[in-house]
């Protein structure tokens, strides 16, 4: 008999590219993949308000976990999950508590970080504060009403993470050691970060969706490209980095597949017997 798998993708340059463009050979990848009895889900960080595009859903995955392992969400029988959140049946969400989440807003001003709040409905930010920052102005202009001020939101926002650019911060070393106290700080690059509330990260996530879904963890496969990966990858049965992932995906991956865009899904899940 077939040995199941539960497969894990992140998003951002592992299933899709910068358009949010999937390649054909993935699409048909999963399309077999589920098929074959496997399950697929997504593991991202990006937070559940920035996981709404239909040509995602349209794949037929099983569930998600997003906000780096704050949300996770799957399927109702019989169904594949569905563009909104609560068409589907949620195992588990923690938002950021509304004292630390004020506290937290607090230092980050104080110190001049520029930042997003990332929740399930909305994503919030002072847009202004950015600039001409080309993708803050992307997502502003993707996510239209979803995206709210901070300002003038205190007290009504409800988040799991938080984006942050310190370009111009003050005091970095200080305001990061404080953060450090109940948050992971993921390092994107020497200027951004991402703040991920302690005890959650892709790992755990994978490692929830094993246990609720009764697949042994040695079962489980996942993809990505990046440092915000590591963590699913340590967790992970099998990990597999994308071609054109970071050498530190490399460094804990298991096996080196070819690019996104050069079938390196399909060309990995071959060589699996997944496909």
């Amino acid at each position: 008999m077939e040995i199941k798998r539960i497969l894990f993708f992140d998003l951002d340059g592992t299933l899709w590219n910068r358009a949010e463009q999937i390649p054909l050979s993935t699409r048909e990848a999963i399309r077999m993949a589920r098929a074959n009895g496997h399950e697929v889900w997504i593991n991202t960080g990006r937070s559940r308000a920035f996981v709404d595009q239909p040509q995602l859903f349209e794949l037929g995955i099983d569930g998600a976990v997003t906000g780096a392992g704050t949300m996770i969400e799957t399927c109702r029988a019989g169904q594949t999950l569905a563009l909104q959140w609560e068409q589907n049946e949620v195992l588990s969400y923690h938002a950021i508590p509304d004292k630390l989440a004020d506290e937290t807003i607090r230092v980050l001003r104080e110190h001049r970080f520029y930042f997003i709040l990332e929740g399930r409905d909305n994503l919030y930010c002072d847009v202004e504060t950015f600039g001409d920052d080309p993708f803050v102005t992307r997502v502003a202009r993707k996510m239209g009403q979803r995206m709210l001020p901070v300002t003038g939101n205190e007290g009504k926002w409800r988040f799991e993470k938080i984006s942050c650019e310190l370009r111009e911060a003050v005091h970095r070393e200080e305001a990061l050691s404080w953060l450090g106290q109940y948050y992971e700080v993921f390092a994107h690059h020497e200027n951004v970060i991402e703040l991920v509330p302690l005890g959650f990260t892709k790992g755990t996530g994978l490692l929830a969706v094993c246990e609720k879904r009764q697949i042994p963890v040695w079962n489980s496969v996942a993809f990505g490209d990046g440092r915000n990966d590591v963590e699913m990858f340590d967790a992970a049965g099998v990990a597999i980095a994308m071609g054109n992932g970071s050498e530190i995906a490399f460094e804990h991956a298991d096996m080196v597949t070819e690019p996104y865009d050069e079938d390196g899904i399909w060309l990995a899940m071959r060589k699996l017997g997944v496909i």
